[in-house]
Formats: structure tokens, sequence, C-alpha cells
């Protein structure tokens, strides 16, 4: 038996900058693999979304500027679900953009679905240490 996940965008789609074939976004702050990232012991701030995605767009200049500002201490990959869609169900996202925070050990701590304000994205890394 299998199970289908649909993965739902929270808004029309229309065509954007694509993620690249690495699943990153196609700027080097965001260019750490997911799983490399839970392993360096860092917290991490996962998104998974889809460069078609309007949503997903509104996302990537939070996230460029989280990377800047939490360098070295906090990893910002983006998961491509079209390209990584074994790590898109493994994690069991079912809209996009979806947010996922990971502690430094790679355990999932936060999870949030769709655009998420920056100012709202800093309090919760303040909530669980990560300034």
């Amino acid at each position: 038996m299998s199970l289908l996940i649909s993965l739902v965008p929270l808004s029309c789609n229309k065509t954007v900058d694509t993620l690249s074939r690495t699943g990153q976004s196609d700027t080097s702050l965001t260019s750490i693999p997911l799983p490399e990232a839970l392993k360096n012991g860092k917290p991490t701030l996962a998104e998974f979304g889809r460069g078609t995605c309007i949503p997903c767009k509104e996302m990537k200049p939070i996230l460029e500027y989280l990377a800047l500002e939490y360098k070295g201490k906090l990893n910002v990959p983006i998961v491509s679900v079209d390209e990584y869609s074994s790590l898109t169900n493994y994690y069991r996202v079912m809209a996009i953009p979806t947010q996922i925070v990971f502690d430094g050990s790679g355990k999932e701590v936060f999870r949030h679905i769709g655009v998420w304000p920056k100012e709202q994205i800093i309090a919760q890394l303040n909530k669980l240490g990560i300034k």
C-alpha cells in the first residue's frame, strides 16, 4: 500500500525564480544541504518549498536575511520539494512553504506553514536561545 501526499501551495502558482538542481536557493547563502545541516551541531531553519510558489518566493529574502544575520549560528537550507521528495515525505510536509526549526542535535522543535514574517521567526529563534 502506498501513501500519496499532495503538496498544496498556500497561494496561486506563477512562474518565478526556481530552486537549483541541488535543492538549494540560487544564492550561496542557503547552500548547505539539509542532511549536512542536521549533523553539524548548529540549529537549523529549513524551508520546504517550490520555486514556482509565490509564498515560497516571498520567503526567500527573509531566509537570505536570516542566513546572513545568524551566520555561523544557524543553518538555513531551502529544500526543493520536487527534487527532494523523499525528505519532503519523511518530514510529512503537506503544504508549501513549510519551515521546520531543528535544534543542534537535529530534533524538530517547531514547525510553521505559510509565509512567516521575519519578526516572528526571530522571536521564535530567541525563545529557542538562538540570538
